[in-house]
């Protein structure tokens, strides 16, 4: 297998490189011209450059398709030398009705809310995404693969760029003005001299529940405001695509504590480390197709702290990649191969077995060859690890990551190639793959990926291999459903990416009916079956089930933003080995079966004070589970927000009882659009540990920060087993981190 991967993937490789076709110009395209004045960036498009602005029409797209909308909405879209525009008017006959409350970049609080769509390079596979709200707070994300499952970056909301909006709130409604560097848009002209692109809009509005679209997308299409492929082709046709240079440079600051146990010599030990570094990361625009991402001395220090979670099942847990290094045009290194396993995954980058990385430096370049063809490439290099457990001195690593897709067929399908290595001192793990995604017509899906891995001087091996071949009719009304079988054999190790679960044949089927209300005579505004979501885990060495799961899930969502979820399971388990979840509790090997219910209740996200209640019970493993999450948020006004959760797991096994208890508070402060601080303090009876972050931002400007973050955690258990009294601290880390962007283009006021 893995020589016949080889030779498909060096056929591929060179037939990419043949140039491709040019987009062909497109007879239904809208027109949009370059503003006809200077426009005062104020929120208020009243300017005389406005006036022969190209102008949206909405429809409304929820409670009731097609509907006629409440409330009158206008969207305006034009550019001049530098900036692409976007104008907003929301008028509203009652002002008092708006949703305002959210002060935080990237921050959502259930306000009404706009958002404009661009896919910039109109290839139908990605998008940028533009939100703002009616107090100024933005919002952006990254949208790739059509808006189709592949890993984790389908819809990519850690992905942040550099804009800037200004809006207006007054009787009439609110107002908006949205401003984006043409140099972020990597426009391309056409054969014709023409940029083409894709763009769609929504509005928001909270409290009577509706959502207003352009166009008008069908509302049975799966994620249609976010697939690029439905979006209206726009003409810009005197517009001069800007060259992209950007350098920041940032200072940081840091002083850390470290409490350590040495158990066999009875003693604890306590280290500091002070120091300061700079760093630099690179944004360039190699042409108008690739951009290159260089980063020197990277630190990651402001990143959120992930979540404390629990896990009861068979499978690894998986953590989003919030570091902004990563996100640009992160759905093209999605390379899935059933569940959550990927070929690349960044978080093995910098995070080694659990312990953070140095990491000296490296480059990315992602974008196009030519119109049909997209390239990724990734090389980073870590420092040394002093390993926390013996001591020892692991060596510096190096991740290197090719990802190549073409189109073929139409422009939603496409062919692919990924190639991967994470080479440490004389080892070397690669892996190499293919995947394809074909969408013949409608809302049918094939999508398909085989993966094999070796380690340099050891043979090659056909159980390192790894097959996933899926079918999806993505839609959500009527009938809908997804296939697929997945192959993962024993020795499959993708050292650069993430793997789930290995040895295995997996059998996945779900069914699903939905139906939305034609009117609001009806009880529910949607109303969602999944009659059957079956996965069937056989293994592939022993050839024995392990794993068979059946669920049927009812959701019913009401006119008011009201969400209901009720599901029954059932569960097949064999156990060839204990299974533990934790110090307390291990499952004994042998055949297990049961089930459980479950109850989901979610309150509109319009109201001030807001509940998120979840319930589950039922037998497990031999023993019985009880589940209770409760989860309320609080808006205080403009400027707090505060968000708690609460999570129970009563385990009983015969005479073995176990509670485990999580525990999140959330505090969100933003004094105005500039300064915020977000506080996070968490709890894992699991750990015996109490998890402290503290980020305060200020944001002078889109890639000008400063940042001071608090990171410590305590502990709630201090004996020992030799009488002693642990620290109360473990580890204790304060950040102070200065950045700052120089565009060293904009005065040279240089042109593609």
């Amino acid at each position: 297998m893995t020589r016949g991967l080889l030779t498909i993937g060096v056929f591929f490789l060179l037939k990419i490189l043949v140039s491709g076709q040019d987009l062909n110009y497109l007879k239904d395209t809208l027109a949009v011209g370059k503003l006809t004045g200077p426009v005062i960036f104020d929120g208020l498009s009243n300017e005389v450059a406005w006036d022969n602005a190209y102008k949206m029409g909405f429809i409304t797209s929820r409670p009731i398709w097609g509907a006629e909308p409440s409330e009158k909405t206008e969207m305006l879209v034009g550019y001049d030398d530098h900036y692409f525009y976007v104008a907003g008017r929301c008028y509203t006959k009652d002002s008092t009705s708006l949703v305002i409350r959210n002060l935080v970049r990237d921050g959502w609080r259930g306000d009404d809310w706009t958002t404009f769509h661009i896919d910039n390079t109109f290839d139908k596979q990605n998008a940028l995404i533009f939100s703002v709200y009616p107090m100024g707070s933005r919002y952006d994300a990254a949208i790739g693969n059509d808006g189709v499952d592949l890993g984790v970056s389908a819809f990519n909301q850690d992905f942040n760029m550099f804009w800037d909006a200004r809006s207006v709130v007054n009787h009439k409604g609110w107002f908006f003005e949205i401003k984006i560097p043409l140099y972020n848009l990597r426009l391309r002209k056409n054969e014709r001299g023409h940029v083409i692109v894709g763009i769609s809009a929504a509005r928001t509005l909270q409290n009577p529940q509706e959502m207003h679209i352009f166009p008008a997308i069908p509302q049975n299409i799966l994620d249609g405001m976010s697939k690029p492929s439905v979006k209206k082709p726009v003409v810009l046709s005197d517009i001069k695509p800007r060259k992209l240079f950007l350098v920041t440079p940032y200072l940081a600051a840091a002083t850390s504590r470290f409490n350590s146990v040495n158990a066999e010599e009875k003693k604890f030990s306590t280290t500091s480390d002070q120091k300061a570094q700079l760093g630099m990361d690179i944004k360039a625009g190699l042409n108008p197709y690739l951009t290159l991402d260089v980063s020197l001395n990277p630190d990651f220090a402001q990143v959120e702290a992930d979540d404390q979670l629990l896990n009861l099942t068979r499978f690894s847990l998986f953590f989003p990649e919030k570091r902004q290094f990563f996100q640009e045009a992160a759905g093209l290194f999605d390379f899935n191969l059933g569940g959550r396993t990927q070929m690349f995954y960044s978080r093995r980058i910098g995070i080694n077995d659990g312990q953070l990385t140095s990491v000296y430096g490296g480059a990315r370049m992602t974008g196009k060859l030519n119109a049909d063809t997209d390239i990724g490439f990734l090389s980073m290099q870590t420092a040394p690890l002093r390993d926390d457990d013996d001591n020892r001195l692991r060596a510096s690593e190096n991740f290197t990551t090719l990802r190549l897709r073409r189109k073929f067929f139409n422009q939603q399908s496409f062919v692919g190639l990924m190639a991967t290595n994470r080479w440490v001192e004389q080892k070397i793990n690669t892996g190499l793959g293919l995947d394809m995604l074909i969408n013949p017509s409608g809302d049918h899906y094939f999508v398909g990926a085989m993966a094999t891995t070796f380690e340099s001087g050891k043979p090659v091996n056909p159980e390192a291999s790894r097959i996933n071949l899926r079918y999806e009719l993505r839609k959500t009304d009527e009938i809908f459903s997804q296939f697929s079988y997945t192959y993962s054999g024993r020795d499959f190790n993708p050292a650069s990416g993430f793997l789930d679960r290995s040895d295995f044949h997996l059998f996945k089927g779900r069914v699903s009916w939905g139906k939305f209300a034609q009117d609001k005579n009806r009880k529910y505004q949607y109303i969602r079956w999944r009659i059957l979501d079956l996965d069937a885990y056989r293994g592939a060495t022993q050839h024995n089930w392990e794993s068979i799961e059946m669920k049927s899930t009812l959701q019913l969502n009401t006119f008011k933003g009201m969400e209901t979820t009720m599901e029954a399971t059932y569960n097949y388990e064999f156990l060839a080995s204990p299974l533990t979840f934790s110090s307390m509790t291990t499952v004994s090997p042998g055949t297990y079966r049961f089930g459980q219910v479950s109850f989901e209740y979610l309150e509109p996200r319009a109201k001030n004070f807001r509940n998120f209640f979840s319930t589950a019970a039922g037998t497990f493993f031999g023993g019985q589970r009880v589940n209770m999450t409760y989860s309320p948020i609080w808006n205080l006004g403009k400027n707090w927000e505060i968000q708690g959760q609460y999570s129970l797991n009563h385990l009983r096994f015969g005479q073995n009882i176990e509670t485990i208890h999580i525990g999140r508070l959330r505090l969100n402060y933003a004094l105005n659009l500039h300064l915020s601080v977000n506080y996070v303090i968490q709890f894992n009876s699991t750990n015996r540990q109490i998890f402290n972050n503290f980020r305060l931002r200020y944001n002078f400007n889109d890639g000008h920060d400063l940042f001071l973050v608090w990171n410590e955690n305590f502990f709630t258990e201090r004996s020992t087993s030799w009488g002693e009294l642990r620290p109360i601290s473990g580890n204790q880390n304060f950040i102070l981190k200065y950045n700052v962007t120089l565009d060293l283009l904009r005065r040279k006021g240089r042109v593609s």
